[in-house]
């Protein structure tokens, strides 16, 4: 009976301690491995972050904002020879969102129009992205090209982080890897984001239980006028984020511009294999899942400016931006809109101005000039501080310290802070009268009829056509005004030089020239 039961206790006494050793080999390669496949999540959210893609509607697009390279040996180069901006989605969202804030305060319909549009072409972009995002992760050989014109392959640098990561920590060659995928989607409680509210919180219709350190929340319908706005979780740099609340992207006609990265890896332990099958191959897989948001550099493209000429003074009656966008008899007079074709006009030899009326509409004085006004603010990227915006349609044209003298004219901008600010210039110091290439311009001679004279209204806007396909050679960016604009009262004092060199976007960082109105010769009846 004691050797019976000394027998049976050595039994237990091994089997419990095999047991252990299995126990504590899985926990130890489970840890490992949760921390793996964190890194190889953050490694292709990381990955993904470069990826581009081209949208006939918005230009280069991708999850952040990139600012312009003059290294660049890609095709993110406009016809001219210098590089093009890429615009992260968000800043895309913002920037509709916001020309739809403005629509709905001006109570105006061809401004509503213009940002019905615009909000369309974001949503679709977001599609475009998504779908994108969705090759690269396959590893497609059709999936989109990242910023440095190499391909995007988040699964195989995902994948390498993984090995790596389990084979410093001596996990391999204990385990073998059966199965690792990536999955695309969002989150079901929201994301973080960087793209800031515009100003004020009231004009902006946004709870602040609704934004994050000042900033939109991700996967959230932040709507304006039956308008949906959705924006993509991104931080500051690669994130891991919830797997409990990611939600599978399936539909290619899901409204949600997924951005997460979910990263799932299956292991089979191979050491101590008989081991394993007494405890019925219990502990002898391991499954872990990570999940990772990518990151987007803030907006820092410098917003544009409108430039008011009246060499002439103001028209009588005429006051405001308003005054111009709202006369009743501006409405039922028609213009014909011309498109710059093979260059700048008149510069370029090849260059010619043809009709451009999109949609078969007649474009009308007051039209025109909201047009202007919409393609200005929208070269803001959503940074507006609305009040500000809103006051300056409204007020008297004037510069925003000192009267405007006659033969003056104004320039419209925007400080870093969003608010407008207007500035007195002289027309003489815009030398450079020309439209750029598929850009868009007109002339009404003597269509302005004020009190008892009529006007001539000429009207040249840089920045209307931006998508890949039909912006010109340009690639729709601002127009430089470098060494022009001289402020009042400095006749004879040097503009402003820019720090960059010619071969850069100089715009991006100095803003330039995005629309111009000229309103002058009076023509008495």
């Amino acid at each position: 009976m004691l050797l019976l039961m000394l027998l049976l206790a050595t039994t237990l006494l091994v089997f419990f301690s095999t047991s252990a050793a299995v126990l504590i080999s899985y926990f130890t390669a489970h840890r490992h491995t949760a921390s793996a496949i964190e890194g190889a999540s953050l490694a292709a959210a990381r990955e993904l972050s470069s990826m581009v893609v081209a949208d006939p509607d918005c230009g280069y697009v991708a999850l952040g904002d990139l600012a312009p390279s003059s290294s660049s040996t890609y095709n993110l180069m406009a016809e001219d020879g210098k590089p093009v901006p890429v615009i992260g989605i968000n800043t895309l969202v913002a920037t509709a969102r916001v020309s739809m804030l403005v629509a709905k305060h001006l109570n105006n319909e061809e401004y509503m129009r213009l940002a019905k549009l615009d909000s369309g072409r974001a949503r679709a972009a977001g599609r475009r992205l998504v779908d994108g995002i969705k090759l690269c992760l396959r590893e497609d050989p059709s999936a989109p090209l990242g910023k440095d014109g190499k391909a995007v392959r988040p699964l195989t640098v995902a994948r390498k982080v993984l090995i790596q990561s389990l084979t410093d920590s001596g996990t391999l060659p204990a385990v073998k890897i059966k199965d690792f995928s990536l999955d695309l989607g969002y989150l079901s409680n929201g994301g973080t984001t960087n793209t800031p509210l515009p100003i004020s919180e009231k004009l902006a219709e946004v709870a602040k239980v609704d934004t994050q350190n000042g900033c939109y929340t991700a996967f959230k319908n932040f709507p304006v006028s039956g308008e949906s706005y959705i924006f993509a979780a991104v931080g500051k740099q690669p994130c891991l984020v919830s797997k409990d609340q990611f939600v599978l992207d399936k539909d290619s006609k899901e409204i949600m511009p997924s951005s997460i990265v979910r990263a799932k890896v299956s292991l089979e332990m191979v050491s101590d294999k008989d081991a394993y099958e007494e405890t019925n191959n219990t502990f002898g897989k391991i499954f872990c899942v990570a999940c990772a948001a990518p990151f987007a550099l803030n907006d820092k493209a410098a917003s544009g400016v409108m430039i008011v000429g009246l060499p002439d003074g103001c028209p009588s009656g005429y006051i405001s931006l308003a005054d111009y966008i709202n006369d009743p008899r501006s409405s039922r007079t028609n213009l014909e809109m011309l498109r710059a074709h093979g260059g700048d006009y008149p510069l370029d030899a090849r260059a010619m101005l043809k009709s451009s009326s999109p949609d078969g509409r007649v474009s009308t004085l007051s039209n025109v000039f909201i047009q202007g006004l919409y393609d200005w603010v929208r070269t803001a990227h959503g940074r507006v501080k609305l009040d500000s915006l809103l006051a300056i349609v409204g007020d008297r044209i004037q510069p925003s310290e000192g009267p405007l003298g006659l033969g003056q004219s104004v320039v419209y901008r925007f400080k870093k802070d969003g608010a407008v600010v207007v500035d007195g210039y002289f027309l003489s110091d815009v030398p450079n009268q020309i439209v750029h290439d598929s850009q868009v311009c007109t002339l009404g001679l003597n269509t302005l009829r004020a009190s008892n004279s009529l006007w001539t209204v000429a009207f040249r806007d840089q920045v209307h056509n931006l998508g890949f396909a039909d912006s010109g050679k340009h690639s729709g960016q601002l127009m430089e005004i470098d060494n022009c604009l001289r402020p009042i009262g400095s006749l004879y004092s040097k503009p402003l030089l820019s720090a960059h060199n010619d071969a850069e976007r100089k715009t991006y960082f100095d803003g330039g020239l995005a629309v111009e109105f000229v309103i002058s010769s009076p023509q008495y009846q």
